[in-house]
């Protein structure tokens, strides 16, 4: 059976790079090197092509494991709606203690930037999205712009700013969590103590009040913050529904613009959270947004 079609492009195709370096990082007890990655979601067609609004997106893994690719397939719809979507890498809390993962992410912002013709990227218009410790990172992101003490690494010269953030059920306030290990355990998760001890690997075995602080979000808010949009579960377990309603207070005192998603019945990292609805009212958040400095 032979047929013939007249086809009318309705739709942008998109390409997908794998494996890009933007960062090479010390690694085995210093005594090495070795690259972080980024994948990236991209118009096919770049030659001369508009730059897109761009998400920076970090997936969470208790900040012990990391897979920069898991989530791209359901990144696809904001790669659909104009986004550049790119999937980054930082190091776990067993290679390197924060503040390296905080420094991986901005080293990750600053590349784009300097390869925003290369990879169609909005200098200009440039959010951070992540899930749990990815939300953690995401966050911190949002609110140290101007903390030059987390710029290390290449492309110096340009910011590691975003214009937005969205934070699926990060973990932004640790300043309590350095009393004691049952209290810490209890903070997270009444039943788990498992929290308590990523923390430890993520904060530094035997932290204190000024390693937690350093790592809350909370402590950098001001009035200069980037619009937030916060989403938690009435079912987590694992990160209080409390730890986003304290980010939420915090950036409504500093007068930040900020929405805040609580999704009935859904647990840590649930599915509900990549259901339409919510893709929606985020792509409605972002394309909100006004463009802001470079």
């Amino acid at each position: 059976m032979r047929k013939q079609l007249c086809i009318e492009k309705k739709r942008e195709v998109l390409s997908l790079i794998t494996n890009v370096t933007f960062s090479n990082v010390s690694c085995w007890y210093d005594a090495s090197r070795r690259d972080l990655k980024m994948d990236l979601i991209v118009p096919k067609n770049r030659t001369a092509h508009p730059a897109c609004p761009t998400i920076v997106w970090i997936c969470g893994g208790a900040y012990r494991v990391v897979n920069r690719a898991v989530w791209l397939p359901e990144m696809m719809r904001f790669a659909r709606a104009g986004y550049v979507v790119a999937g980054i890498e930082y190091r776990t809390s067993n290679e390197a203690i924060f503040p390296a993962q905080l420094i991986d992410v901005k080293s990750a912002v600053r590349f784009l930037r300097a390869h925003a013709k290369e990879f169609c990227v909005d200098p200009g218009r440039i959010y951070a999205m992540g899930e749990s410790a990815g939300g953690t990172m995401a966050s911190m992101l949002g609110v140290t712009g101007d903390q030059k003490e987390f710029d290390q690494g290449d492309h110096l010269d340009q910011s590691s700013a975003v214009q937005g953030v969205v934070d699926y059920y990060g973990v932004v306030d640790l300043s309590d969590a350095s009393a004691e290990k049952s209290r810490m355990a209890a903070m997270v998760n009444p039943n788990n103590n498992v929290p308590y001890f990523a923390f430890e690997e993520f904060l530094g075995v035997g932290y204190g009040k000024t390693e937690a602080e350093k790592a809350s979000t909370i402590r950098y808010i001001s009035e200069q913050t980037p619009p937030f949009m916060i989403l938690h579960g009435t079912k987590d377990t694992v990160v209080p529904m409390a730890q986003s309603e304290a980010l939420y207070d915090a950036l409504q005192k500093k007068g930040v613009f900020c929405e805040f998603m609580v999704i009935e019945e859904a647990a840590h990292g649930d599915d509900l959270f990549y259901q339409d609805e919510v893709t929606d009212a985020v792509l409605r958040f972002l394309n909100s947004l006004p463009e802001g400095k470079e």
